[in-house]
């Protein structure tokens, strides 16, 4: 497994995401990490685009210089709630660094 992921059953935690910038590249990234790990890990078990949105929303945050100490990494928990996902399917509509 890559050395930037550490992989739970109820969260996925990537080192300096912010560094992965297209919406291709977090996809195939996640997709990858799908491959590799067990079914019960969170990563697996959560909508694929759901947290594609959540991780361009944590960029989309650290390109403005927003918490940046804070959304360099990425953690994808397994549980969103509604507003959280609401706030991210939002955000994701104004990210423009895609490649």
């Amino acid at each position: 497994m890559n050395d930037r992921v550490t992989l739970s059953h109820d969260n996925t935690h990537i080192l300096n995401s912010a560094f992965i910038r297209s919406r291709t590249d977090i996809r195939n990234f996640l997709i990858a990490i799908r491959e590799q790990c067990d079914p019960g890990m969170a990563v697996a078990a959560r909508d694929l685009e759901s947290q594609v949105r959540e991780w361009r929303v944590h960029n989309f945050f650290y390109y403005l210089h927003v918490f940046r100490s804070r959304t360099k990494d990425v953690d994808l928990e397994l549980r969103q709630t509604w507003y959280r996902e609401l706030f991210c399917l939002v955000f994701d509509f104004f990210y423009f660094w895609d490649r």
